[in-house]
């Protein structure tokens, strides 16, 4: 899209968002993503093993429809096995690509929250375009160490999930400390592979925390390791690409193969230039937002 052509989206927007009623721009923001949404929704499997260093067995299930990365196999292979009720719970997406987006296709019921307006209600409108039949709850709010558990479990009936996602590009493991994970099957995590497989650190806590590429957020996959232990869960899947890993409860590890996250540690950084990847390293040696455990 030429710069001109973005200046006058983002001023209409800006408009539609700020002095009319939201089913304006609702409607504004369908006819803008409606075919890129029907794209991902509609494309076949596509199977690439971003790292081939490291592999465990459950990585041979990647696949990718409509997650960011290969989040789509692991999941389709954990809810396979273990017993389900399918309904999920994902905090931090796109309106057009999110771990339970493919849970959506196959029928499962559920919530997502996220704090950006627009990608609430271009998601909104789409799920009601397509997917009229769906039972899904869609918030628009910050989440934070406070409210987590209000706004996980505030549906009285829907006292256990399934499967709980959460990408919020910051304060994740603060979140997840706070978190009632008694009644949660498996959880697919974030983890800040740009620290490293051999460092416990965590980001402080920032709850006006903004996020920016530049390596400052989460924590690392050993520190959510340790606070995943200590809350009931074994880690049964580093995806590929270096982005997520998946937690399951103990009452149904004995269906998985336990993995060691300093051997199963993936590192992404396939989409940066090694300029840009110097830079990210020099940011985090310098910061003081993280601190070890």
């Amino acid at each position: 899209m030429k710069k001109s052509k973005k200046l006058i989206t983002r001023t209409f927007q800006f408009i539609l968002k700020n002095y009319l009623p939201n089913f304006f721009l609702k409607y504004f923001l369908f006819l803008r993503t409606f075919r890129k949404f029907k794209k991902t929704v509609k494309q076949p499997k596509i199977k690439k093993i971003f790292s081939t260093n490291n592999l465990d067995k459950i990585n041979n299930y990647e696949y990718k429809i409509t997650s960011q990365n290969n989040e789509d196999g692991i999941i389709d292979y954990i809810f396979k096995i273990i017993p389900n009720q399918k309904y999920f719970c994902e905090i931090g997406f796109g309106y057009y690509e999110f771990n339970s987006l493919d849970l959506i296709k196959k029928g499962w019921s559920g919530q997502l929250i996220d704090a950006n307006t627009l990608e609430v209600l271009a998601l909104k409108a789409n799920l009601a375009f397509f997917y009229p039949r769906t039972n899904i709850k869609i918030l628009n709010n910050t989440v934070n160490k406070k409210n987590i558990n209000d706004l996980l479990f505030q549906e009285s009936e829907k006292k256990n999930i399934d499967f709980f996602s959460i990408d919020i590009d910051g304060n994740d493991y603060w979140v997840l400390k706070e978190c009632n994970l008694n009644n949660i099957s498996c959880v697919c995590l974030e983890y800040n592979h740009w620290l490293g497989r051999d460092s416990k650190k965590i980001m402080r806590y920032d709850e006006n925390f903004n996020f920016v590429d530049n390596g400052i957020f989460g924590a690392s996959l050993l520190a959510f390791d340790n606070l995943m232990n200590s809350k009931g869960f074994k880690l049964i899947a580093v995806e590929s690409s270096g982005t997520n890993a998946f937690y399951i409860n103990e009452k149904f590890s004995h269906f998985f193969a336990i993995l060691d996250p300093i051997k199963s540690f993936k590192s992404i950084g396939r989409f940066y230039s090694e300029e840009k990847k110097e830079k990210i390293f020099n940011n985090i040696k310098s910061s003081k937002l993280f601190f070890d455990i």
